[in-house]
């Protein structure tokens, strides 16, 4: 009976051993499998950050630009109202300009001022899409010499800062 007892015993604690070598050996690899997976979301959360900070930096870009973009706007907008000024400038001795009667009264004057007038914007246009400075446009000295319709482009030696 001893030995029989004995023998329970021994398998009982082999069960057992058995169990908790099982019990060690799963949880040892949940173990690794959580520390894969935590430095998975560490590297995920890394890479989020980096997006998210990237991402201010671009919309930070795109406001720069955008407010750059509106003074340019509003720039524009000025030299438009400016152009429109010029147009319907009323003068004291003539009453308001009117183009049409003005180039009936006096067609060689008006022609000579819009031939000008469409020369110089022609010449923007040019310089805009790249035509370098004449040397006469480079040197103007006085606002007689220089481009009227884009003096901030044509003749920059003339335009004074605020």
């Amino acid at each position: 009976m001893g030995f029989k007892l004995a023998g329970i015993m021994f398998i009982l604690m082999l069960a057992m051993g058995g169990g908790a070598y099982w019990y060690y050996t799963d949880t040892q690899e949940r173990m690794r499998i959580l520390a894969e997976n935590n430095a998975k979301l560490e590297i995920a959360v890394q890479t989020q950050q980096q997006a998210i900070e990237q991402q201010k930096k671009d919309i930070a870009a795109v406001n720069a630009a955008n407010d750059a973009l509106n003074k340019e706007f509003q720039a524009s907008r000025a030299e438009v109202d400016d152009l429109k000024g010029k147009f319907n400038k009323v003068s004291k001795v003539v009453g308001a300009r009117d183009i049409g009667k003005q180039a009936i009264a006096f067609p060689k004057s008006i022609e000579k001022i819009i031939t000008k007038g469409s020369n110089n914007v022609m010449r923007c246009f040019e310089i805009l899409s790249g035509q370098p400075l004449t040397e006469k446009e480079a040197n103007a000295e006085k606002p007689s010499q220089s481009n009227t319709m884009c003096p901030e482009i044509a003749n920059p030696r003339l335009v004074t800062k605020p």
